[in-house]
């Protein structure tokens, strides 16, 4: 009876000896697995970094080799696998161009708004494969890590109208609002990005397409050509000159052509909501905009919503035309700053135009033209730059 007894017992024995080997198997497995997915996932955050890095560094000094030497130092800040992440800047930093609506890099793009950054722990990477612990025994020594793919930062279009008041009342400081637009333009061409976009319309009683909707970077020169003519609009015939409105009507000299066309008294006043119109439009036509840019626009107006002649039903209506454009700016997710020229301080103008700002926008009052250009400046700078990774 005690033989087979005996004889059990070493079978188990055996049984568990095999057994331990499986479970060391099994653990060596999943304390590797588990440290090669925590080494993906620092990579992946390297990456993030790094994108980001490079992206800002891109948008700041539009030089590709610092921006990838920016992502090389951000990348090399964070640790995988207990080692510094290590990249290759030529061959795992790519600039190109990123396809929102697509959700999709292209590296062969016409212009560049995104960098795209790989972070490798393998075999012929800088770092080398990550070596593993327990899996050693099976004579595994090392494994390739690297990020999800890659990591895409990507600045949003920036769309922006200017909409101008050039009424008769501007034309002593219609220099320093030129003046202005000039140095938003500058600005954005200087510390912009390649597929930022801009365009104006003017108005008085009326508004027109000054300049459509375009890229600054290719069309730099053509729209500051344009925008150097900027003047007040010359309204010398009715109704500012009711007196002579039989005589003058057709024959009266313009300095610009404010509303293409159109010699109408119905054209004066001061009519903001017409300009905001105009500008929706033009931010909002499928065929020349971009779904998901970041659409601005910057109101420049010298006076309070109203109609030649002067108080009538007409100044009420102007008004709530405003109101209701710079309502429709805001349900299409286009940002509205509005800065008021208010040389002689009219508290109803100040307040209306206030009032028209929408989304991100801000109001700017000042009593001094001359001030006009540092505001601007200052408004192309807090145009916000929207970073997607």
């Amino acid at each position: 009876m005690h033989g087979p007894r005996h004889s059990r017992r070493g079978s188990y024995a055996i049984l568990v000896a095999l057994l331990l080997v499986v479970l060391l198997g099994f653990a060596a497995l999943a304390i590797d697995m588990s440290y090669i997915r925590l080494a993906r996932l620092q990579a992946q955050n390297a990456a993030d970094a790094g994108a980001h890095a490079a992206l800002t560094e891109l948008r700041l000094t539009r030089d590709q080799d610092a921006a990838r030497s920016r992502a090389e130092q951000i990348v090399n800040l964070n640790a995988i696998a207990g080692d510094a992440a290590v990249i290759d800047p030529a061959a795992d930093v790519t600039f190109g161009g990123w396809d929102f609506e697509g959700h999709s890099f292209d590296p062969d793009a016409d212009f560049v708004n995104a960098v795209e950054v790989v972070v490798r722990r393998e075999a012929d990477a800088p770092g080398g494969s990550v070596p593993l612990m327990l899996a050693r025994i099976w004579g595994a020594d090392a494994a390739d890590v690297r990020s999800n793919g890659s990591s895409v930062g990507a600045l949003r279009t920036r769309e922006m109208m200017i909409v101008l008041d050039v009424t008769g009342s501007f034309r002593d400081e219609i220099g320093q609002a030129r003046e202005a637009t000039l140095t938003l333009l500058e600005s954005i061409n200087s510390n912009g990005f390649p597929a930022d976009k801009l365009g104006m319309v003017t108005f008085v009683g009326a508004a027109e397409l000054f300049t459509a909707l375009q890229r600054v970077e290719p069309n730099h020169e053509s729209i500051r050509t344009q925008w150097s003519d900027i003047d007040w609009c010359n309204r010398d015939y009715p109704p500012f000159t009711l007196a002579a409105f039989s005589e003058n009507f057709h024959s009266a000299p313009q300095m610009i052509s404010c509303n293409e066309g159109s010699a109408s008294w119905t054209d004066s006043g001061t009519n903001q909501g017409a300009g905001l119109a105009v500008a929706i439009e033009e931010l909002s036509d499928g065929m020349e905009t971009e779904q998901t840019a970041l659409k601005t626009i910057i109101l420049i107006s010298d006076g309070k919503p109203q109609c030649v002649p002067e108080g009538t039903a007409c100044d009420d209506e102007v008004a709530a035309l405003g109101t209701e454009q710079a309502d429709a700016a805001s349900a299409a997710r286009i940002s509205i700053f509005s800065v008021s020229f208010n040389d002689t301080y009219n508290e109803t103008q100040s307040r209306y135009l206030e009032s028209l700002t929408r989304g991100y926008g801000q109001f700017y009052e000042t009593p001094n033209a001359e001030e006009l250009p540092e505001i601007l400046a200052e408004i192309a700078n807090s145009i916000p730059v929207s970073i997607v990774q």
